[in-house]
């Protein structure tokens, strides 16, 4: 298919067998992705039976496709130009849907931002809202080995572009104007007049910019079709591996039910009404006995439910609690010494794991090993009597200082059992000369205090009786994000990285400096416990074959994701070895 610069794309066209030319008509789902027919493009195929026509296309510079690829800049105008190809055909009723899983996902939201008429609904799978500066470079902290071993990861006929990716990435670190035109905002979503559906997951690298998608799909569009959208958020999203930390069937329940919004998202064979609501998602807790006692169930409503943001403040003696430190309290700060040579390694988190094609592990990994070191400093409420219940966006105000002029501050939110195990929650941080959000850096004066704000993504998460919360706080994280190495220097820089600065870096706990952390809390009450597979039953009868129990029709459903991650991961590791050689 020929784009409107001339440069031709590899497109798969499946008809359904039934197609009569001249007289059979067809709405049409398109997959758009860089990763090959193989990898992703075919699962639109699983809609021919039902009377839909499938498209799968290679984005411009990947696997057979012409062009180069230009980090999604293209894709707005190369998914309008295959858009209005489609509705041009004869076999074509004018209707076409988007379908995006990942980075396909990616290229997906480019068709919203042309808003095109022929534009009928969009399926979301584990896809942001803003790529670079919201998943990137969040805060400013760069997620260089995730970044760079994915474009390294796809197939493009001329392996040189991958540097030139590279290096765009580099030279655009700021939050300027250039990474705004692949993203959704508001005037996008007020064009929002079709239906949408999303999938999510509480452990999933692309995790709070879906949900910034969502909110926008949902409560920002045309008003004909506001608080339609639907979502569903598992605990996995690409984490795939931490499935064993959660009991109560999150592959069964996800499969299923993502699927079946998928087909009500694109009008396939009528929804029976169930207690399934627009807003479905996992409730987690610890993989013990209190854990499954206080959580571990899925849960359905018309909406997330809103939290009563409660404050926990560090306090001096390594404690958290609801009430700030008092006034002359001593000592007012603590210090330890960051060495950018003797980094923090990353255990777990909100990562691209080795199973979809990156190489760090994910999901609620035992930070205690970690929180032993003297450049770590924890804090931990007394031990829980009752639930806390949190549901919603997780939030850390620090005041900190640094004698280094550049250096990164990180928070860690996790559950810490009686064993001793404890489990990460979430974490995210700032690289300080990003701190103020502009396009120019800003450097720290040493000794001098600054307030920071680091938002640590979403979750919902019940910590059980007999637990304590654990907040964390430390200045590396690697993988996970690039080494600071307190130098200053930009990374488009020729001098990068630079000499290693060792830091003496310093957080403030006073009443001057009352550093806390948010949590969304709510009452268990708020969060209805629903039997997923036997609802997805009664709703979505024609995903079911007579006499086929739950797991059987899940297991066999699931299959066609199953073939889809394992055909992903034996190309990815073609390419690792061709890279290698």
């Amino acid at each position: 298919m020929t784009m409107s610069d001339g440069v031709v794309l590899n497109t798969v066209l499946v008809l359904p067998k039934d197609y009569v030319p001249g007289v059979s008509k067809y709405p049409l789902v398109v997959d758009r992705s860089p990763y090959g027919y193989d990898n992703m493009e075919w699962i639109t195929d699983i809609f021919t039976p039902f009377g839909y026509a499938a498209l799968g296309q290679d984005v411009r510079g990947t696997a057979k496709s012409g062009g180069k690829f230009n980090l999604y800049m293209s894709e707005g105008d190369d998914y309008r130009t295959c858009g209005d190809w489609v509705v041009a055909q004869e076999w074509s009723n004018g209707q076409v849907f988007t379908f995006g899983a990942s980075a396909d996902g990616i290229a997906a939201i480019q068709a919203t931002r042309t808003d095109p008429a022929w534009l009928s609904g969009l399926y979301l799978a584990w896809a942001p809202a803003r790529l670079m500066y919201g998943v990137i470079f969040p805060s400013g902290a760069y997620k260089q080995e995730t970044a760079e071993e994915w474009l390294q990861g796809i197939s493009m006929p001329d392996p040189n572009v991958v540097n030139v990716n590279i290096e765009t990435l580099h030279q655009k670190e700021n939050n300027d104007t250039y990474w705004r035109s692949i993203e959704l905002g508001d005037s996008n979503y007020a064009t929002v007049d079709y239906p949408s559906g999303h999938w999510s997951g509480w452990y999933d690298l692309f995790l709070t910019e879906h949900l910034v998608a969502f909110h926008g799909y949902n409560q920002q569009a045309n008003p004909s079709f506001l608080h339609q959208a639907t979502i569903t958020v598992d605990p996995c999203g690409h984490c795939q591996t931490a499935s064993v930390y959660f009991t109560e069937h999150i592959t069964e329940g996800r499969t299923l039910l993502v699927l079946a919004q998928a087909f009500a998202t694109f009008g396939i064979h009528p929804v029976v009404r169930t207690q399934i609501k627009n807003v479905t998602f996992y409730v987690m807790s610890s993989n013990d006995e209190a854990g499954q006692s206080a959580g571990q169930f899925w849960t359905t409503m018309e909406s997330f439910p809103t939290p009563r943001m409660a404050s926990l403040y560090l306090q001096p003696d390594k404690s958290l609690n609801y009430l700030p430190p008092a006034v002359g309290t001593i000592p007012s700060n603590t210090s330890y010494t960051y060495d950018p040579a003797n980094f923090i390694p990353t255990a777990g988190g909100n990562n691209l794991p080795p199973e979809l094609g990156g190489s760090i592990p994910c999901g609620p990994l035992d930070q205690s090993e970690l929180d032993q070191r003297s450049d770590v400093l924890v804090f931990e409420t007394p031990t829980l009597t009752s639930n806390l219940v949190l549901t919603g966006p997780l939030f850390a105000t620090l005041y900190v200082s640094s004698s280094a002029i550049d250096t990164d501050f990180m928070v860690k939110i996790s559950d810490s059992y009686p064993t001793g195990e404890v489990r990460l929650l979430q974490d995210s941080a700032v690289r300080m000369r990003w701190r103020e959000g502009g396009d120019v850096p800003v450097y720290m004066t040493p000794g001098e205090v600054y307030k920071i704000e680091v938002g640590l993504w979403n979750t919902s998460y019940i910590v059980a009786p007999g637990h304590k919360l654990r907040v964390s706080i430390m200045s590396s994280n690697n993988p996970r994000f690039s080494v600071n190495p307190n130098n200053g220097i930009l990374l488009a820089d020729p001098a990068y990285p630079g000499p290693n600065i060792t830091a003496v870096n310093t957080l403030y706990h006073s009443a001057a400096y009352p550093s806390h952390i948010q949590l969304p809390v709510i009452e268990k009450v708020q969060l209805p416990k629903v039997n997923v597979l036997h609802e997805v039953r009664k709703g979505y009868p024609q995903l079911f074959l007579d006499g086929e129990t739950d797991k059987q029709a899940a297991d066999r459903l699931g299959a066609s994701l199953e073939k889809m991650w394992s055909r992903m991961k034996d190309n990815k590791r073609k390419l690792a070895k061709n890279m290698n050689k």
